[in-house]
């Protein structure tokens, strides 16, 4: 991920906007992209002091710095590095000062810091290199690049192109998105995405089914003291821009005096469309399998509809329940890490009339009583306390199943 100071932007009035590269820039910047590759692959093995010691000495420009420290942050981003030392450093440097203190307090108060380090060798069955090695290996400069997942030149150029936009979302405090799927498991994989990145929105159904509209905020005094928000909106940008036809409006705090801007982007599906793979938030994978293991007439699977109450929004289930042998059908959203207001939406919903049975699985520090939906309505709240249960779930499940849904929805 990008920093602020590593994206070319303009301002215009209100308005920022990401300079793209152009195709007069594009040749030159293929070439810094390729120094950046090469001199992180010749330092595999090596420490990373040693790879930016050598980065610093590539030949580049004024007005090229920014582009090139760009591209040479996301090659970094590639890399794994580890201490790369077998002995303690923190251990290994209190034994050394405390011998050393204890020499210098000596009688004689000589101190030799070569001898010191060979007796240290010698009791622990190594060679004075190692000793010198180790000392400091904890150090960030000090740490081995052990491997590298390294893009091509043009690869690097698209990671960085995309990598520009998102680093403008850290800065966001609200966003509304427009998308476009040409199928429905386009926007099923998008909402579920959503959902993993653990994103608070709301959508609606656009006119004449032209896809829909996605309102994504949260509490603004995190967006005070944090970018960690922004960052879930940075990392969800690739999933919509994955959709055949998208459009992203952004409020954002830019710059050191946090100044109120608009940013705007729109486009086709320029990113692979394995960026929107469709992963369930870890509560619900273990939950999953939790109910797998039980001994139950419905079977559990991720859910794939999207249900849609005209005039009140769009509800995306998280699991699917069919029963065995009556092929009833019951769905499972997990609001666990979702507000109060989000929560009471959804209670909105069910009082008008859910188009399936439903069960809402509710965190209990959202302080909501299951008993705020009547037993009337086609759905029941589930209000756990530090991870749902299977059992309880299955018994909500069993209770909504034979409720009446309205009908015509």
């Amino acid at each position: 991920m990008l920093t602020a100071d590593l994206v070319h932007v303009r301002r215009r009035g209100d308005r920022l906007h990401v300079v793209a590269l152009t195709e007069p820039e594009r040749p030159r910047a293929r070439e810094l992209a390729a120094s950046a590759i090469a001199v992180v692959r010749a330092h595999v093995g090596l420490p990373r002091g040693a790879l930016l010691e050598a980065w610093d000495h590539v030949a580049m420009g004024p007005s090229e710095n920014r582009l090139a420290r760009a591209l040479f942050k996301l090659a970094l981003d590639t890399c794994e590095f580890d201490e790369g030392a077998a002995i303690d450093p923190v251990e290994l440097r209190r034994d050394v000062f405390m011998r050393a203190a204890g020499q210098r307090q000596s009688a004689t108060g000589e101190f030799a810091r070569t001898d010191l380090l060979q007796e240290i060798a010698q009791g622990r069955g190594v060679d004075v290199d190692a000793i010198e090695e180790a000392l400091y290996a904890d150090l960030p400069t000090a740490h081995i690049l052990r491997k590298a997942d390294l893009p091509s030149p043009d690869g690097l150029l698209s990671i960085f192109e995309l990598a520009q936009h998102q680093a403008v979302l850290l800065r966001a405090v609200r966003l509304r998105a427009r998308v476009f799927c040409a199928s429905p498991a386009g926007y099923r994989a998008l909402f579920r995405k959503l959902k993993f990145h653990r994103l608070l929105y709301t959508m609606e159904k656009l006119e004449r089914g032209s896809g829909y509209a996605i309102d994504i905020d949260g509490p603004f005094s995190l967006f005070e003291q944090t970018t960690k928000y922004g960052l879930k909106l940075a990392l969800a940008l690739p999933t919509l821009m994955a959709c055949d036809a998208w459009d992203v409006d952004a409020e954002l705090r830019w710059g050191r005096d946090r100044r109120p801007l608009r940013y705007h982007a729109r486009g086709g599906s320029v990113v692979p469309t394995n960026a929107a793979a469709a992963e369930l938030p870890d509560e619900v994978t273990v939950l999953l399998g939790d109910l797998r293991a039980q001994e139950s007439p419905w079977q559990a699977a991720p859910a794939d509809a999207i249900l849609d109450l005209p005039g009140l929004g769009v509800c995306v289930p998280d699991l699917e329940f069919v029963h065995r042998e009556t092929g009833r059908r019951v769905y499972l959203e997990v609001l666990g890490f979702w507000s109060r207001a989000a929560v009471w939406k959804r209670v909105e919903m069910a009082s008008a009339g859910l188009p399936h049975p439903m069960v809402f699985a509710v965190s209990k520090h959202l302080r909501v009583s299951e008993e705020v939906l009547a037993d009337d309505t086609p759905a029941a709240l589930y209000v756990y306390a530090r991870s749902m249960n299977a059992r309880a779930v299955l018994e909500r499940i069993e209770a909504v199943a034979t409720r009446r849904v309205p009908t015509g929805r």
